[in-house]
């Protein structure tokens, strides 16, 4: 007689939430990162500060990729993958961030976290273009976190300007300079996908050694526009300002450090890149209690509201993995 294998219960592995979580811990870094480089690109200008984050980040990181994976550099990457973290430094820390720090000293932090907010839409709108849409849960889950991050920045104004000196067509270019961030660090973060996401039987590039190769390409590019622009030592200007090289310090720890390496290990992990940039937008939200304590920028119902949304948001893109 022939006994029936007995098998037990199927278990599906766990579901690992690693990207998301480091998608919302992006989004605080980069609430840091953008009001203290605010408060340095205003005092000394977009380029010094620029300057200043990448010649800081890049030897912190060349010792933490040593430390973390026992070489300085990727090993076995392949020269496509490195070729598009390449092209993703140059797309979103040197083109996207020019534009995006000259909108912060002109416009500020907030009014440039509005353009900026629409970035995991041009994110999603490029992996479309490769063939990858999200799914329709997660979809809705973007578009109702992007919801409530425009509701937040409908409130009433803090009734004070950023900078007056800014007239008019600076703060136009303000604003194209924010639109330009908002398309560099949605490229800069897709191409760093095809890097690290491993396919064709090609392993993944960890995430710590992809931020150290977009830096590395970050340096040589942002130097480069800088010597085209006779300014190739323009971050001097920051260590004669105090406010500045403080403001900077704190920045470079939470931004091209903190925030850009949780950024990659989110990009590696998330179910998908649209979520992932989802989350992260959620930085305005971060803002709120960040503006009422160093400006006394009231949260109001608009701003209530709209972080009611965004965390339904988040929560639906949990869900919908």
């Amino acid at each position: 007689m022939r006994c029936a294998a007995k098998h037990g219960p199927a278990h599906s592995p766990p579901v690992s939430y690693l990207g998301e979580t480091c998608a919302l811990a992006t989004a605080v870094c980069w609430t840091i990162s953008s009001t203290a480089f605010a408060v340095a690109s205003r005092a000394v200008g977009p380029l010094p500060a620029n300057q200043f984050r990448l010649f800081v980040a890049l030897p912190v990181l060349f010792v933490l990729t040593w430390l973390v994976t026992g070489s300085f550099w990727p090993h076995g990457a392949s020269s496509g993958q490195l070729g598009w973290l390449v092209l993703s430094g140059l797309a979103g820390l040197v083109v996207g961030d020019l534009g995006y720090f000259y909108a912060l000293a002109k416009i500020g932090p907030r009014l440039c976290s509005v353009v900026m907010a629409c970035w995991p839409a041009c994110a999603v709108a490029i992996e479309a273009g490769a063939g990858r849409v999200p799914g329709a849960w997660s979809l809705g889950g973007i578009a109702l976190t992007m919801a409530g991050v425009t509701v937040v920045l409908l409130r009433s104004r803090d009734g004070a300007h950023w900078n007056p000196t800014t007239s008019r067509r600076q703060a136009m270019l303000g604003l194209l300079g924010a639109a330009l961030g908002a398309v560099g660090q949605a490229a800069g973060f897709v191409f760093a996908g095809h890097a690290m996401v491993g396919e064709d039987a090609i392993v993944g590039v960890d995430p710590l050694s992809a931020t150290l190769v977009r830096m590395v390409a970050a340096v040589v590019g942002l130097q480069t526009w800088a010597v085209l622009h006779r300014q190739p030592i323009a971050v001097q200007v920051v260590f004669g300002d105090g406010q500045a090289l403080r403001a900077a310090t704190i920045g470079a720890v939470c931004g091209p450090i903190g925030g850009v390496w949780l950024s990659m290990i989110a990009r590696a992990n998330a179910s998908d890149a649209g979520v992932a940039a989802a989350l992260m937008a959620t930085t305005p939200i971060f803002m709120l209690p960040l503006a009422a304590w160093l400006y006394q920028a009231p949260i109001g119902r608009l701003g209530a509201a709209g972080t009611v949304l965004a965390v339904a948001g988040v929560a639906l893109c949990w869900l919908a993995r």
